[in-house]
């Protein structure tokens, strides 16, 4: 893979995530309303703690939501500014390629299908990014078992 090309790839892979990030905040956004909505009609009925419960639950969900939300935003902020310039070493914006896989340390996103195959979004604080966190070119590391070989960084 050659730099140019490595760059295009972070680029395509910038794009897509950004793109599951906004729609996974926006989901998180119409989930939260909903969960209000949904705990601001119920009514005290003569059930006793019915009514309570359902509006603790409908509580419970939309602070989740708003969890899942902040977490997006953060995540999003962090993509906006990360450093995409070409790397030495394996750390944040990098490309990293062995025989058998291709990622890209940014965020824990899963597998992303792109124009160079399948990439591995991963977290630098992700299993594996803490193992290749720092390693360079040929150098080689284990993970689950086996060991690889990083043939590129970009």
């Amino acid at each position: 893979m050659l730099a140019t090309a490595a760059s295009a790839l972070k680029q395509q892979l910038i794009e897509t995530a950004i793109q599951a990030l906004k729609e996974r905040i926006s989901n998180a956004e119409n989930a939260m309303k909903e969960a209000q909505e949904s705990a601001n009609q119920e009514e005290k009925s003569s059930a006793g703690d019915k009514y309570e419960t359902a509006r603790a639950m409908g509580q419970l969900q939309r602070d989740m939501n708003a969890k899942q939300s902040i977490l997006a935003k953060k995540e999003l902020a962090f993509l906006q500014q990360l450093n995409l310039n070409p790397k030495q070493t394996v750390g944040n914006g990098s490309i990293v390629k062995t025989a058998t896989a291709c990622y890209f340390v940014s965020i824990g996103l899963g597998t992303i299908d792109s124009n160079q195959g399948k990439v591995h979004l991963i977290s630098i604080e992700s299993p594996i990014g803490k193992v290749m966190n720092g390693l360079g070119i040929n150098e080689q590391f284990k993970f689950l078992e086996q060991t690889h070989q990083i043939e590129f960084i970009g």
